[in-house]
């Protein structure tokens, strides 16, 4: 592992922090004008990517039970400029804002291993538990048990705004109802991490253990969309606004750009 001094140097122009290269990229975001943001969990930091560098956002201590120690999933928040972030060390959701300040969220300290995370349009936070293996939903309010869902890794949303949940095996539905419906049948996942629902009508979801990154259609056929080298151990996936799947890869320590033809290159490492 490269000394932390080898990854951070100073712009004394702009007073922030360029990261020479990724540690250990988990989870990769868009905000709402094209910018790429990268979580990273060896670094303990928020990264914007800009200009061709990486700039920090927010940094931790790198300390046990301190803010950011284990980041792993980020996404926008609806205020412009602040994101929310998982961070399953702490045991809490943190808001962070431009300025990189790290908030904790409130909640009902019932987290014990926060992972995915989504915003709904009303602003209230999606959140699944790795431990408790149950999806919350976070407001100013307080903190809601929505469904139990067995082994959740992330949440998003289906193109009529329901809830979907990836699990260490499938795509699941949650109904208003709390009811959990799985959408394919026998699919090949092997670890999975992450899922994005595509403009195109395709979910996409990332897996370490195959190396891939699988194209799921509407009609629940699966299919690998890239497998192999150079992914190492595709986690994070988002898309941005051209089309394109970002992936993080922390074994690669890169965030690669994949078509939807299947073209991969390097965006960042």
């Amino acid at each position: 592992m490269r000394p932390a001094w080898l990854a951070l140097f100073l712009l004394t122009d702009a007073g922030l922090a360029a990261a020479q290269a990724l540690d250990y990229p988990v989870d990769v975001a868009i905000d709402a004008k094209g910018v790429v943001f990268v979580a990273d969990h060896q670094a303990h930091a928020l990264f914007k990517l800009e200009d061709g560098a990486l700039r920090v956002v927010a940094k931790g201590q790198g300390l046990p039970r301190t803010p950011l120690f284990g980041i792993r999933h980020i996404t926008p928040d609806k205020t412009d400029g602040v994101w929310v972030a998982s961070d399953p060390a702490t045991m809490k959701l943190y808001r962070i804002d431009a300025s990189g300040n790290i908030d904790p969220m409130p909640d009902d300290e019932h987290f014990v291993t926060p992972w995915g995370v989504a915003v709904e349009p009303s602003g209230a936070i999606l959140a699944v538990d790795r431990v408790t293996e149950l999806l919350r939903r976070v407001t100013a309010d307080g903190v809601t048990d929505l469904a139990r869902v067995q082994a959740p890794r992330a949440v998003l949303f289906d193109k009529e705004g329901g809830i979907v949940v990836l699990t260490d095996r499938n795509l699941e539905r949650v109904g208003d109802d709390g009811k959990v419906e799985p959408l394919l049948h026998s699919p090949p996942f092997e670890f999975p991490h992450d899922a994005v629902l595509h403009p195109n009508g395709n979910y996409y979801v990332s897996d370490g253990y195959a190396r891939a990154i699988w194209t799921v259609t509407p009609a629940g056929q699966v299919s690998a969309l890239v497998q192999g080298s150079p992914l190492q151990s595709p986690q994070g996936l988002a898309v941005d606004h051209q089309g394109n799947l970002l992936v993080a890869d922390p074994h690669a320590r890169s965030i690669f750009q994949v078509s939807t033809k299947g073209e991969v290159k390097v965006l960042t490492h």
